[in-house]
């Protein structure tokens, strides 16, 4: 009998695992670990990769680990980007997730009218409230603001023209393009000016009888400085009546209220007072709330929107909705320093190094670690805001006899994971990011991350 005969003969049943296993996990997790291993380890053997089975109960329980392990987790956000798109950009205000909870758990008037006694309709649940803050005629929302953008291209303008500036056609993250999805539409691009410079006879040069409507898209994650030009919305506006064309505008951020610190960023409510027919933007970027699209704008407009048979396949889910109004109700009761990402964008910097003591006091003692504060520049981020940096307190941190990519990898994989930024050859925790009662998170993740059995699964 060869030596590789000798192994496979040598790997104990599944019902002998099982026992051995047993309690370790609900029995089809347990199950399903064992199989998976003991495939594995046959195909070791077989391709002479394996010489032993030392490691066999050790690599069974780190599989039911891993098959145990919730894979959407909650992070700690120290990488200072405020909407961070990797991180599930808006974390949202806890009375709006109370709120999402109690209509999770019961049966809700999604769809039923409880006035009249009869069938209703989801949209108008935020309408009132959508109008109210934007300044729109009438208001949708949708999955996202991609979505959004899709959906009025396609309704408005398929098999017709769209006139936008060259230097509009952007590239978000996840290379969401605006020229794709504006062929995806059935709309046809038509574009004008240069990269840098675009001026309103670019535009009335353009109209043709088959053009549809007149496009502007806030830059997103860019700006351009220098020799450049383009045109605001008041004389786009002009041009579009002259003509009886749509002025639709993708504001992309869904900036509701205005960012003293970026006074070039204009709002919903801005870009409808300029002549926009239609604005839409993302529910989850700097309005705080959770992922939608929100649309508003001209009446007549908006029910050709809600008619067109992709309202339902865009449509929201009764959590989102929850969310969604009790996000706005915020922004009625003014009381926006209660929605998360506007207080973290607004927080002044002695509150923020204040915190960022609070750890170091908790951090400069453990065995094995150096640390001290440091002033650094954060970022909103989501593509809101670009020319926007935000003075902050960083905790400069560093372990021995490990480099600051591997301290940051341990600090990720830990059971609650931390996620810093490595600049200059150090990990930085940055604290406008982080919230108070998440200090002592932290401090034991770190503890985890420096512990033996760490260095173990590294």
């Amino acid at each position: 009998m060869s030596e590789k005969e000798s192994l496979l003969r040598s790997i104990p049943q599944v019902s002998e695992l099982l026992e051995k296993l047993s309690g370790k996990a609900p029995l089809p997790i347990l199950k399903r670990a064992i199989r998976e291993v003991l495939a594995e380890v046959r195909e070791e053997i077989l391709q002479g990769k394996r010489k032993d089975l030392k490691d066999l109960r050790s690599l069974i329980e780190r599989r039911i680990k891993r098959l145990s392990s919730w894979k959407l987790k909650r992070v700690v956000n120290a990488t200072g980007v405020v909407i961070n798109t990797n991180l599930g950009r808006a974390p949202l205000p806890p009375e709006a997730v109370e709120r999402a909870l109690e209509i999770a758990q019961n049966y809700c008037n999604l769809e039923y009218d409880l006035g009249r006694g009869k069938r209703g309709s989801r949209l108008d649940l935020v309408r009132e409230l959508l109008t109210y803050v934007t300044g729109g005629e009438d208001a949708i929302v949708v999955n996202n603001n991609a979505g959004a953008v899709f959906f009025v291209l396609k309704v408005l303008a398929e098999g017709r023209e769209v006139i936008i500036s060259r230097g509009e056609l952007v590239e978000i993250g996840g290379s969401f393009r605006i020229p794709d999805i504006m062929a995806s539409s059935g709309a046809v691009l038509v574009e004008v000016g240069t990269t840098n410079k675009t001026r309103i006879q670019d535009y009335e040069r353009a109209i043709t009888e088959n053009t549809a409507l007149i496009m502007k898209v806030h830059k997103s994650n860019f700006y351009m400085e220098g020799f450049t030009e383009e045109v605001g919305l008041k004389d786009l506006s002009r041009v579009a009546r002259e003509k009886n064309l749509v002025l639709y505008y993708d504001a992309g951020s869904g900036l509701i209220e205005r960012f003293p610190s970026a006074p070039e960023e204009i709002t919903f409510k801005d870009a409808i007072k300029q002549g926009a027919d239609l604005v839409s933007g993302s529910g989850d970027k700097l309005f705080g709330g959770p992922q939608a699209g929100i649309i508003a704008g001209k009446k007549d407009l908006i029910e050709k929107l809600k008619k067109h048979p992709l309202m339902r396949v865009l449509r929201v889910d009764k959590i989102t909705l929850s969310l969604l109004e009790a996000v706005l109700r915020l922004y009625v009761e003014g009381r926006k320093e209660d929605i998360p990402v506007l207080r973290m964008l607004s927080e002044n910097e002695e509150s923020i190094k204040k915190r960022a003591k609070k750890l170091l006091r908790k951090l400069k003692n453990m065995e094995g670690i150096t640390c001290e504060i440091v002033k650094d520049r954060a970022k909103p981020g989501g593509g809101a805001l670009p020319k926007l940096e935000l003075p902050t307190y960083c905790l400069k941190v560093s372990a021995k006899d490990l480099s600051e990519e591997d301290l940051a990898c341990r600090l990720r994989n830990a059971k609650v994971p931390v996620v810093g930024r490595i600049s200059k050859g150090s990990l930085l925790l940055d604290m406008r990011t982080v919230r108070d009662e998440e200090i002592d998170m932290i401090v034991r993740s770190f503890r985890e991350a420096l512990s033996k059995d760490s260095e173990r699964k590294g």
